[in-house]
């Protein structure tokens, strides 16, 4: 698709056409999300995967589902209606300071790293966000495997401590 093509509204349709035939339970799985858990969506589109987090986590839990679009919370803002999500709080990006350091004990970016322009600003705020002894997953479909690894070393900030399915996993430095 090129730009010219490209649409927020055409993303959304395609995310959510995406949610119906994922295998996001299975997904999900590798994450380790447990009860009670704090998890940010980091790029949560239509909410494919909130949902999935938010049944895991339960009700002393909470996510996050954050994204840069109005239209993409708003998709998320009528799954939390129609399936009474609770523990789903959406962000907008722009607004992401508005959630506390250090507050997540899992951070899920998932098809959305290679969409970013400033990859170490997103590093450094997820680097706030996480717990001591939280885990990032950072999904590097559309994007050079390598060239991921390296802008996650470079920062700084994160340790690779394994890569699976085309995703890594990440623990805070420092």
């Amino acid at each position: 698709m090129n730009n010219k093509e490209f649409t927020v509204e055409r993303m959304i349709s395609m995310l959510e056409e995406r949610d119906i035939t994922s295998p996001i339970n299975e997904e999900c799985d590798k994450f380790g999300i447990k009860k009670g858990d704090i998890v940010i969506d980091y790029g949560c589109g239509s909410g494919g995967y909130t949902k999935k987090v938010s049944e895991l986590i339960g009700d002393n839990g909470k996510v996050y589902a954050v994204d840069i679009y109005d239209m993409a919370l708003e998709a998320v803002k009528r799954k939390i209606d129609k399936y009474q999500l609770k523990n789903v709080e959406p962000v907008l990006v722009k607004n992401i300071n508005r959630i506390d350091a250090n507050i997540a004990d899992i951070i899920i970016a998932i098809d959305m790293f290679h969409m970013v322009q400033d990859p170490n600003v997103v590093l450094k705020e997820l680097h706030r966000l996480i717990k001591k002894n939280g885990t990032l997953f950072i999904d590097m479909m559309h994007m050079i495997p390598d060239d991921v690894k390296g802008i996650v070393v470079n920062s700084n900030l994160w340790e690779i401590v394994n890569e699976s399915d085309n995703c890594l996993k990440c623990l805070p430095i420092g």
